[in-house]
């Protein structure tokens, strides 16, 4: 009897107070993926928000992309589905038999996606050209401006400095173009051998790439692209695979303002319309070309989410909150009953290393946003069995068609949250984060898979 009582107090030490009660997850204390690591788990059921398994759930972990979940949920409640950004193009000056003694105007309106591969059906740059030859012009004397209101363009300061030239970096703008991305080909010979580089598309005026890319051996694209905005000089550095014809980098457009003007003027010229570029005394009236109306929002939130869009994600946090992005974003998950305790936001998209929030904010979050915000949050999340992002997912057949979530994922970091359908037909909102793991990162996706999996046929038993 007495060896009985030392057995059930050692018991009762080393089981997590949260899981008392619970069926746990066979083997997550023990699970050799997460020995090391820190877990926070938060699983509820959509219909009363009834927590049916948790563990850590208050600890403060860094969700990578999962944080994406903030601001597009926040921009929809603030909003609505239907808001558009507007950006005006007009012309300033006198037109004299074809010939305009003033500017071209572009007032920026922060649409994330002018001439965007996410929305191929919309085309800025053609429809100003268009707008322009419609109105006459032949030539212009003067200068195509883009403008806007407010300050200077900030990086986030908790970003990796590796990050701001490479595409994880493309920072949002009051203007943005062809998503604030470039490409760099290359094509390479024998191991050892310098890369050469082929081409820079779209053409970034103002900069000249410095190339220092070796063949390697493998697959595997170690190119890093360094340098500020504000580099004239860009240094392209790392190792691509040997003996490719062609290999592309992405790389952040620092200026897409300075983009869009270069390739305006290349097509106007190819349309037989002349840009002196020259300063010239502006006078009389704006005349009002072109309100060109981006996509509505609940189409950008789409992409933010099912593609992982950091330049996205970012806008959406800007039109939000503007300012005090983290001091709005506490105020109105409070409004909206969530608790805001153990929260650190820098950024919207999650690309800052400085954010910390718990998993059962996510949680909490899904749960609102699955009553209050339906389809137009709720098909923004990819789908087991039809988006790649959840591939290693899908193969649980648990899983397929049933798992609709977002991932997160940066070195050290692997999480997953969103909404689950079970075996009892309800549905479930989870959020799974994982930090400091020192396995291999399929070793953690097999590990939230089979947690997945188990709360598929489990979490209705609660």
């Amino acid at each position: 009897m007495k060896e009985l009582l030392s057995r059930l107090l050692c018991l009762l030490i080393f089981l997590p107070l949260e899981g008392i009660g619970q069926n746990l997850f066979p083997g997550v204390e023990d699970h050799p993926a997460v020995r090391h690591a820190l877990v926070g788990i938060s699983v509820k059921r959509v219909t009363d928000g009834h927590e049916v398994y948790s563990r850590d759930a208050d600890l403060s972990l860094r969700p990578a992309s999962v944080t994406k979940l903030i601001p597009t949920v926040l921009s929809l409640k603030e909003r609505g589905k239907d808001f558009v950004f507007v950006t005006r193009v007009s012309m300033r000056g006198k037109l004299e038999q074809g010939i305009l003694h003033g500017d071209i105007i572009v007032h920026a309106g922060g649409d994330p996606a002018l001439d965007s591969r996410y929305f191929p059906s919309v085309r800025f740059l053609r429809d100003v050209v268009e707008k322009i030859r419609v109105a006459g012009i032949r030539e212009i004397k003067g200068r195509i401006r883009v403008e806007h209101e407010g300050g200077e363009t900030l990086i986030p300061g908790s970003w990796l400095w590796e990050d701001v030239a490479n595409y994880y970096g493309a920072v949002y703008h009051p203007f943005n173009y062809r998503d604030n991305l470039y490409t760099l080909s290359f094509r390479s010979g024998k191991i050892g051998t310098p890369a050469t580089l082929l081409k820079v598309d779209p053409v970034q005026p103002g900069v000249r790439f410095e190339n220092h890319v070796l063949a390697a051996a493998g697959d595997a694209d170690n190119v890093w692209i360094y340098g500020g905005p504000d580099a004239r000089v860009l240094q392209v550095r790392g190792s691509m695979p040997a003996r490719r014809e062609i290999f592309t980098v992405k790389g952040a457009t620092h200026h897409p303002d300075r983009v869009f003007v270069a390739e305006l003027q290349q097509y106007l010229a190819s349309c037989g319309i002349l840009v002196k570029d020259s300063l010239v005394a502006n006078s009389g009236k704006e005349v009002l070309l072109l309100e060109h109306v981006s996509p509505t929002l609940s189409e950008i939130v789409f992409f933010t989410n099912k593609r992982s869009i950091n330049l996205f994600a970012e806008a959406l946090g800007k039109i939000t909150f503007p300012d005090d992005w983290e001091t709005k974003v506490k105020q109105s998950l409070t409004e909206m009953g969530i608790g805001t305790e153990g929260i650190l936001l820098k950024d919207a998209c999650g690309l800052s290393l400085f954010n910390l929030l718990p998993a059962t904010t996510f949680t909490d979050l899904l749960l609102w946003a699955y009553s209050n915000l339906g389809s137009s949050f709720v098909r923004s999340l990819p789908l087991a069995g039809k988006d790649g992002g959840l591939s290693v997912y899908a193969r649980a057949e648990e899983l397929l068609d049933n798992l609709q979530a977002k991932t997160g994922s940066m070195t050290g970091v692997r999480a997953l949250a969103g909404y689950l359908k079970a075996a009892d037909g309800e549905t479930y909102a989870f959020t799974v984060i994982v930090n400091n793991y020192t396995c291999k990162s399929f070793e953690i996706q097999k590990f939230i898979r089979e947690f997945l999996v188990w709360g598929y046929h489990n979490w209705p038993q609660k």
